[in-house]
């Protein structure tokens, strides 16, 4: 069975029976209510009002609801080896379930990560086993690579501003391909950024009011780089795109854009 690429997320709370819940987008495309408990204990809201147990973490042995085709679980170790990407963590749950009364159909398997999440899924079909890893996950607003990653985004902390206004934007150099990156500088300049309006004129420029001193030096990543910026700007209404560069010896080498509009 070839690959098959999935994404997960949590897009939301919502409000129901007097608790808060999260809308959880699962494997199987479908969106659930889920929190912890009292006790601690992971829950989802079903359709009748109720809920039901989806993880006991702290119990051996337990008893789910949160699928028909999936019985009871037990807990295999507790310290299971997981590697996301460069990251190796030794304190996996792995969690074996029951079959139930569905042929062909359930989940047999699952792996937490603490802090992380479900770092791995095998379910039960007519083709056979089919494992789900995780490749790439955010967490916090943090990366947890699941796989080789490299790449340069930019973020901004708005889709829209007003006229006057204060941006937050983050450059993030991500490698997690066990390649050590060399960058070369020729100042204390890392990055700049550029904006330009519909008209493709460039209206701001980061670095045009700063002072870098002129110096050769290099910066290694292997793993995660993140440079931040914020300034104030007084800009007509329209589009506009911000570009982040980096300022490394040999032209721009790295760069990204984001869209962005200044309402009335």
């Amino acid at each position: 069975m070839g690959n098959e690429t999935v994404v997960t997320k949590i897009h939301g709370t919502e409000q129901a029976a007097g608790h808060e819940y999260f809308l959880y987008r699962g494997i199987d495309a479908q969106t659930v209510r889920l929190r912890f408990n009292e006790q601690g204990n992971l829950v989802l809201l079903r359709t009748d009002g109720t809920e039901g147990l989806w993880a006991d973490f702290a119990a051996d042995r337990y008893d789910t609801t949160f699928e028909h085709c999936t019985g009871a679980a037990t807990v295999e170790a507790r310290d299971s080896v997981v590697e996301l990407g460069k990251r190796k963590f030794s304190d996996g749950l792995t969690i074996r379930y029951a079959p139930a009364t569905c042929a062909d159909a359930g989940i047999t398997r699952e792996v937490f990560v603490p802090g992380v999440g479900l770092a791995e899924r095998e379910v039960t079909t007519f083709g056979g086993p089919r494992v789900y890893r995780l490749t790439y996950a955010r967490v916090a607003g943090l990366a947890v690579f699941g796989g080789p990653d490299y790449s340069f985004p930019l973020s901004l902390d708005r889709v829209s501003y007003e006229r006057e206004f204060t941006f937050n934007a983050r450059m993030t150099l991500e490698n997690s391909t066990g390649q050590p990156l060399k960058l070369q500088f020729s100042s204390g300049q890392s990055f700049d950024l550029h904006l330009t309006n519909a008209q493709g004129n460039r209206v701001y420029t980061w670095s045009a009011t700063r002072l870098f001193l002129a110096a050769m030096r290099e910066e290694t990543v292997d793993g995660e780089k993140n440079w931040t910026a914020t300034d104030r700007l007084l800009l007509e209404p329209g589009r506009y795109t911000m570009e982040a560069v980096l300022t490394t010896v040999g032209g721009k080498s790295y760069s990204a854009t984001v869209p962005l509009t200044v309402t009335p």
